[in-house]
């Protein structure tokens, strides 16, 4: 039987298999055939019934693993389907009478399911063109799965490529958590899903220090924080001192234990998704965690063409599973260190500036935008304009990104409120009294 390797960082991929309750190994995926079966002698040996003697094999291919049948009495099925033979991708599910895998591929092949190799990028090979072909296959992945607004894909990696983190507030069901898996299947990262609820503790979401009778010390157990994409779900459902754990993480990218700090992965992305306020058992987030989220979306319900498009696709199967990652997790972060070089020029800054002093002075808004926010318009809109495959920022990226940026972070004063219709007008107005010298007309 071959070696189980529990908790190491894996080379070669490697699935982690769930045989019980509470019950996981990992199998590292180190020789070109591996045999899974009841038998003791199988590399792979799985102590349930309902697997035959000799269920399935994985075989190592040009293009990635193989998983074959071998005639099995109950069939062998990846992502719900049954197969005699099958490429797997990164995050495949697999079930074999009661077991279940998830195949993971920690980034050995270099060729995505597009047919694109990118190589291994680094500061010197990475350009924009690059970067424009990179993110055009990411868009155009993510659409496989995501059918609605294309700007919702849009605003999506602009704020990832910004080293932001997004919130999505909508109705239950438009597609914000399939929004998330499907960016962490198209980068091939760590995918954590938090679901909030009111009885969670920050402890549950950043890990504790647990005590080990074996050593007699205390050793440190993650949380679900610890990953590279974070579906916070549901937010607002769970208590001001629960939703304030995440304000180190998402400021800082670390997390504090008992005085000692732990350093997350990059990319770290936290889509938080959350239900209307005047939604049954909902906590508003305070304002310093609002500020913490570079975007604010909504997606609203597709069109009856793009509602028509999901019921196709999710006919035979869910679209999701069909998709493979375009770039590797490593190479978003080369990315965002090149979308930091995109030119920003003095009148630019200068007119973010100031609509953020403008904010600051309006009569109708209790509170004006934070040097953060300022901040996070800039990022953004550097975002924009490598998107739009240009290496300098404009007044329309200023003017295109406002609302998206800053809207969710102020609040109209309650006399104000028969006035302005919303924040957004709020920013119209501002952004229609300051009026730059030379702008090309658009």
């Amino acid at each position: 039987m071959g070696e189980t390797k529990i908790n190491q960082k894996h080379e070669n991929p490697f699935l982690v298999i769930q045989e019980g309750y509470g019950q996981s190994r990992e199998f590292e995926l180190d020789c070109n055939t591996a045999v899974m079966g009841r038998e003791p002698e199988c590399e792979i040996s799985i102590a349930d019934r309902n697997v035959s003697r000799r269920h399935a094999m994985f075989s190592r291919e040009r293009d990635g693993f193989i998983i074959k049948d071998l005639s099995s009495a109950n069939g062998t099925f990846v992502n719900s389907q049954p197969v005699v033979s099958q490429l797997l991708k990164h995050q495949d599910i697999i079930q074999i009478g009661g077991v279940m895998m998830v195949y993971n591929n920690p980034g050995t092949v270099e060729t995505s399911q597009s047919g694109n190799s990118w190589g291994n990028f680094s500061e010197d090979n990475l350009n924009f063109e690059m970067l424009r072909q990179v993110i055009r296959q990411l868009e155009s992945n993510i659409a496989t799965v995501f059918k609605g607004n294309p700007n919702v894909i849009r605003n999506l990696i602009v704020c990832l490529l910004a080293d932001g983190h997004l919130l999505l507030e909508d109705a239950p069901g438009v597609g914000k958590s399939l929004l998330a898996q499907t960016l962490a299947k198209s980068i091939q990262s760590r995918y954590r899903r938090i679901q909030f609820t009111p009885d969670m503790l920050p402890s549950d979401i950043t890990g504790t220090n647990i005590y080990d009778e074996m050593t007699g010390t205390f050793r440190f157990l993650p949380g679900p924080i610890f990953g590279n994409v974070i579906l916070a779900d549901e937010i607002n459902r769970t208590t001001p001192r629960t939703q304030s754990s995440l304000l180190e993480c998402m400021s800082e990218s670390s997390v504090t234990i008992d005085g000692k700090a732990h350093v997350l992965p990059k990319p770290f992305f936290v889509i938080a998704t959350q239900n209307p306020e005047d939604y049954h058992g909902t906590y508003p987030l305070p304002e310093p965690q609002l500020d913490r989220f570079t975007m604010c979306l909504n997606i609203g319900y597709p069109s009856p063409q793009a509602e028509l498009e999901i019921l196709d696709s999710q006919l035979a199967s869910h679209p999701l599973n069909s998709i493979s990652y375009v770039i590797k997790s490593n190479d978003v972060v080369y990315c965002q260190a090149l979308i930091r070089k995109v030119k920003v020029s003095p009148q630019i800054k200068d007119y973010i500036v100031r609509i953020a002093n403008a904010t600051r002075e309006h009569p109708a808004l209790v509170n004006g935008c934070s040097p953060r926010a300022s901040l996070a318009v800039m990022r953004s809109c550097q975002s924009l304009a490598a998107y739009n495959g240009r290496d300098y920022v404009t007044p329309k990226d200023v003017r295109e990104m406002l609302n998206l940026v800053l809207a969710h972070r102020l609040r109209l004063k309650l006399r104000s409120r028969t006035e302005w219709k919303s924040v957004e007008q709020v920013l119209d107005t501002i952004v229609n009294s300051i009026k730059l010298k030379n702008e090309d007309p658009v």
